[in-house]
């Protein structure tokens, strides 16, 4: 009787536990899943964010432009070598550019015996995002490589005209590299279902829901998965209705599998990433749970006829608490190496950020340089005069001593302290100029800075015979910059102006500053030839340059350093000829 009441009490329980302990596992086992798809989703898109913008920067490089107007054997080489250049120091799969029609003109890989030159892309929608004038994004299985990888597109622009596109191909290893758990199977699909990529090769290129007529035939036409039909997994309709389901059966290489789902939707691609488990291993886990339920159980009715059994039960309880803290540990030292990830991703971004704001500050500071390079000449002229008067007075005052003439000494010494100290305020001038920002806005007085910069080009304006006109409304006026950038950028509008006018029998510039209630505007205008038909702002894009002489970056650093102190510069051809630069600031009423 006692045996038959034991064991019914031992029945009732394994069914209460077993219940309990399946209900943990499949909680448990989701709970793994999506932090594991969630650590994935963030790992692709950190990947993939570092080629996002690429074709924005890459477009602007003018050997792009020219390949595509005046596309000759000489042209589009250049722009293959480019290319070349591009894909090796980016690590991506291929770069390529498309003309308007889609017909690939230059590539990364124009060498190679799968060359994308020659291949039509037109019907691809990245191509077509693009040529209407938006950013591209697509992924496909190459139609000449094979591989299956994510395609950034941007369009090519000249003149405000889109004349092609640029786009960069991103071989799908970036999700393959990342460690998936062995536990689980991942799967990537697009938004209709369709997979492509699987930890199960068998699945790859599968739809796991039936696809419409009409959409199978558009991925077809697209050549998006292959020319063939998809084959379908399950006898789901749709994608969502799929996803709300806990459990789903796929076809396994042996037999049929159910499958947990779990899944995350990454919008940004509009990709759906899944982990499904196995249910087997939740059977397992409860199989285990079951196991030590029942030698639990039995060791509690052991106790009430042997205590001497009570101490192995302790022992055995301290054993399953030892692995509990075990796996709490593990999963806490896991939570702590992935903060410790995430912080050190937020470290180098910080510092990448902070690399750039160094690199644009040495831009600048070497715009600077190469300005005062090119006033070398008149820095020597004015530094010349006074050392051979001086010399000329050294030598009297030396002949003088020698005769023993003392006479004129006192006069004579005074004037080399005069041009000694007028030397000094030369070199003083240049050396404040060549100065680097101290990087803090504040209020500028406009009149000082508009006389110190003329008082650096003051050789070339005399040399050059220059007629310097300054209309200022009020003379206290303040902006709010910095006071040496701010010079830099009037020194390389005013040094534009009188190079514009060296082949001109009068030299003449002038400088206009007129107050506005919130904003201060400082026009500079020469009376040269003036500035190309078409967009005179082109004049601020890098490496444009009329000037034989400089690498045509003068410009773009002055309107970076403009837009620092939240201001803008235009350029224009003014009506009665010349050029015309004009800058507007925010007024400092301090």
């Amino acid at each position: 009787m006692f045996r038959s009441i034991t064991f019914i009490i031992w029945l009732c329980y394994l069914i209460l536990v077993g219940l309990l302990s399946y209900s943990i596992a499949v909680t448990s086992e989701k709970n793994r899943a999506d932090q594991q798809i969630s650590d994935v989703a963030s790992r692709l898109g950190i990947e993939l964010d570092k080629f996002r913008t690429l074709p924005r920067v890459l477009v602007l490089h003018p050997v792009i432009v020219e390949a595509l107007h005046a596309p000759t054997a000489a042209t589009l080489n250049k722009a293959n070598q480019l290319l070349q250049t591009y894909n090796t120091h980016l690590a991506s799969d291929a770069v390529y550019l498309l003309s308007a029609s889609g017909m690939t003109v230059a590539s990364s890989n124009w060498h190679e015996p799968d060359s994308f030159v020659g291949n039509d892309y037109g019907f691809r929608p990245y191509f077509q995002q693009a040529i209407e004038g938006t950013d591209g994004n697509y992924f496909a299985l190459g139609t000449v490589s094979g591989k299956r990888g994510y395609y950034f597109s941007f369009p090519v622009r000249d003149a405000g005209l889109i004349i092609g596109v640029m786009v960069v191909k991103v071989a799908l290893s970036v999700i393959e590299d990342n460690d998936i758990n062995s536990g689980f199977e991942l799967l990537l699909t697009d938004n209709h279902g369709v997979i492509f990529y699987s930890s199960n090769p068998q699945w790859n290129y599968s739809s796991l829901v039936s696809l419409a007529p009409d959409v199978e035939a558009e991925l077809i036409r697209q050549k998006q998965y292959g020319a063939g039909p998809l084959a379908v997994l399950t006898d789901h309709n749709d994608l969502p209705s799929l996803l709300q389901q806990s459990e789903v059966t796929l076809p396994n290489q042996v037999a049929d599998t159910s499958y947990l789902v779990a899944y995350k939707v990454m919008n940004q691609v509009g990709w759906h990433l899944l982990a499904l488990t196995p249910r087997s291993q939740v059977f397992v886990l409860v199989m285990w749970t079951l196991l030590a339920a029942s030698a639990l159980f039995i060791l509690i009715a052991l106790l009430s006829l042997y205590w001497r059994r009570h101490l192995i039960a302790q022992r055995q309880l301290a054993q399953v608490n030892e692995q509990l803290e075990q796996r709490v540990e593990k999963r806490t030292a896991e939570l702590r190496q992935t903060n410790i990830a995430l912080v050190d991703t937020i470290d180098k971004q910080a510092l990448t950020e902070q690399r750039l704001k160094e690199t644009q500050n040495e831009l600048i500071q070497a715009g600077k340089l190469a300005l005062l390079g090119e006033l070398s000449a008149s820095i020597n002229h004015e530094l010349n005069q006074p050392l051979t008067a001086l010399l000329t007075y050294s030598e009297t005052l030396l002949l003088m001593l020698k005769k023993g003439r003392t006479d004129g000494i006192e006069q004579t010494i005074e004037e080399i302290i005069k041009l000694t100290r007028m030397m000094a305020k030369i070199v003083a001038q240049y050396k404040l100029f060549a100065r680097k920002s101290a990087g803090r806005v504040g209020p500028v007085d406009l009149q000082e800075t508009v006389r110190a910069s003329l008082a650096i080009l003051e050789s070339k304006i005399q040399k050059m015979q220059a007629e310097i006109q300054i209309q200022q409304s009020d003379s206290g006026l303040q902006v709010m910059a910095e006071s040496v950038p701010l010079e830099q950028v009037l020194v390389n509008l005013i040094n534009n102006g009188l190079q514009a006018q060296e082949s001109c029998q009068a030299v003449k510039l002038s400088i206009t500053v007129e107050a506005m209630p919130q904003q201060v505007r400082i026009s500079v205008r020469d009376y040269g030839p003036g500035l190309e038909p078409g967009n005179p702002n082109r004049v601020f894009e890098p490496f444009y340059t009329t000037k034989g002489r400089g690498l045509g970056l003068g410009l773009t650093i002055s309107q970076r350093i403009i837009e620092s102190f939240n201001g803008t510069i235009t350029a224009q051809q003014h009506p009665e000829g010349g050029a015309m630069f004009s800058l507007i600031l925010p007024r400092s009423m301090a």
